[in-house]
């Protein structure tokens, strides 16, 4: 990706209810997300990006749940935040992507201000609609599928990413996707660093000894077959068996959560946002 020095000017996806996402998301275990990450970093410039940061407060292995809770805020805010809100946290990431780019030593041009590297991340966690549709849901949403995909693109153009770059359709966003995932190239490095997230490597020993094998299986069921096939993870029938009865699980838990759940929390991390503004704390 090239060399981008400066933030683009803020781009909030203005004048667009994304309220009613917080209703297309379901009920996913704690798997589902390091896939997602997982996804996110398999781009090699984005993986050595966080791999390489100097921004230690935003380390996984340092600080897990800050990091959590960041990731969160970040998608409770794009969902179910104002203008003014998105604003405030697109301030506070800018502020630590300033730090973030390859040196000289780094075996991968990278800069956190790229478009198109936050595309890719967007992407990846818009993913989750379509997921929750195919996955859990047996194809069914509440709102119209393109208008789900036409404001999921809040995770792009909240910070860097022009609205004329997400793709324009569901169509365009699968070529996109397909494209990207077949540019994918994993070194060991990468790749160790991968199967230790979806291994819960950053949790306290006795948590990632007891869950981590179970997490991992989760995760790597989540992931693309392509993405699986690069980390170098065999994927038996046996195992998509056994997936697909952990799926019926969550689709209990789904059915059962009650959707204002997912609302309160939505705004719980917009409110600590907001709070964590006003009192000087720190967002990011």
């Amino acid at each position: 990706m090239g060399s981008v020095e400066k933030p683009a000017p803020c781009r909030a996806t203005d004048g667009v209810d994304t309220r009613f996402l917080a209703d297309e998301m379901a009920v996913l275990p704690p798997a589902y997300g390091a896939a997602n990450v997982i996804m996110q970093l398999a781009n090699p410039a984005v993986g050595y990006g966080v791999m390489e940061s100097k921004v230690h407060s935003g380390n996984l292995y340092e600080h897990p749940i800050k990091r959590g809770r960041t990731t969160l805020t970040y998608i409770a805010v794009a969902i179910a935040g104002t203008a003014r809100d998105r604003e405030i946290y697109r301030e506070a990431v800018n502020r630590v992507h300033v730090h973030v780019h390859s040196d000289a030593a780094s075996p991968v041009r990278y800069n956190a201000f790229d478009p198109g590297l936050q595309l890719w991340v967007a992407a990846c966690m818009s993913s989750v609609f379509e997921d929750s549709r195919r996955l859990i849901r047996g194809g069914r949403t509440h709102a119209d599928p393109d208008a789900i995909y036409q404001a999921a693109s809040v995770f792009a153009t909240m910070l860097q990413v022009p609205r004329a770059m997400w793709p324009a359709n569901h169509e365009a966003f699968q070529n996109y996707w397909n494209s990207e995932l077949e540019k994918v190239t994993i070194d060991e490095k990468t790749r160790n660093y991968l199967d230790g997230i979806a291994r819960l490597a950053f949790l306290p020993r006795p948590v990632s000894k007891l869950i981590g094998g179970w997490n991992q299986f989760l995760a790597l069921g989540f992931l693309p077959a392509q993405l699986r096939e690069k980390l170098g993870h065999e994927w038996t029938a046996a195992d998509q068996r056994r997936f697909e009865e952990w799926l019926l699980v969550f689709r209990v838990l789904d059915r059962l959560t009650p959707r204002v759940l997912m609302r309160v929390a939505m705004k719980a991390y917009v409110w600590d946002l907001r709070l964590r503004y006003v009192t000087g704390r720190v967002i990011v």
